[in-house]
């Protein structure tokens, strides 16, 4: 019995969001295993951090990034970044909804949409209104290990230790995993360059805060896994919505 046109349309759109889920899917997956990983170790050596961090503590009170220009300019450079592409991405909604083109710099107005939720749902919220205001883990030169006056807190571990602006997780590594993350998923013929750079620059916007005293290891690895399980799960919603958007 043929299909009518109704059902082919609803056919070849199911057939479309799945395929656009599907590098979603591989992302999300990825995500979920290696945070599964992250759990166990840290749940087996809860410590752990302290030892990284220790070798990155100088006495007398000081972490090797923390006085160092180097350092300093780093992470402005990805706090420069970050904000650089948040406006690019209110720019470039608002330009693609009111133009008549329907595309700006390459993109269309719902993947610049998806841009702009990726960052505030990403960094801004899940991080830092969320864990950073709740989790409560103090920082590594807060701790008395290495000069403060609170207690250590493992990462799985809610704390009191710290009352809003806490360790766990990295706001500015979440900031840089997020652009590049979504970035994979905007340009899918680049896919892996996009995905493997957040990866690499993530970490690196992580460790300049590790080198500062402002974060643990953990803060950075988990920075790194809710930014993956963000960019992935809000590309799904947007493929089963909207269908292939990235088109």
């Amino acid at each position: 019995m043929p299909l009518d046109n109704a059902e082919v349309w609803k056919s070849n759109q199911a057939s479309a969001s799945d395929v656009a889920c599907a590098p979603a899917k591989a992302m999300l997956f990825g995500a979920v295993a290696f945070g599964i990983c992250l759990m166990i170790f840290y749940l087996a050596y809860p410590r752990f951090d302290l030892s990284v961090s220790r070798a990155l503590y100088v006495q007398p009170h000081r972490f090797i990034g923390s006085e160092s220009l180097f350092f300093g300019s780093l992470r402005n450079g990805f706090s420069t970044l970050f904000c650089a592409v948040c406006v690019l991405a209110g720019v470039g909604c608002v330009v693609s909804l009111i133009s008549m083109r329907k595309r700006w710099l390459g993109l269309s107005a719902s993947q610049w949409l998806y841009l702009a939720v990726c960052l505030l749902v990403g960094p801004l919220t899940i991080a830092n209104l969320g864990f950073k205001d709740h989790w409560g883990r103090p920082r590594p030169n807060h701790v008395m290990e290495f000069g403060g006056s609170k207690i250590y807190a493992p990462p799985l571990k809610p704390s009191d230790q710290c009352s809003r602006n806490c360790s766990f997780f990295s706001g500015e590594a979440s900031s840089i995993y997020i652009i590049c993350f979504a970035a994979a998923f905007l340009f899918p013929a680049d896919a892996a360059f996009w995905t493997l750079s957040g990866i690499v620059l993530g970490t690196l916007a992580g460790f300049v805060r590790m080198a500062e005293g402002g974060h643990f290891l953990s803060d950075v690895a988990f920075a790194g896994v809710f930014m993956a399980l963000t960019a992935s799960a809000i590309h799904m919603l947007f493929a089963v919505v909207g269908g292939r958007y990235s088109d």
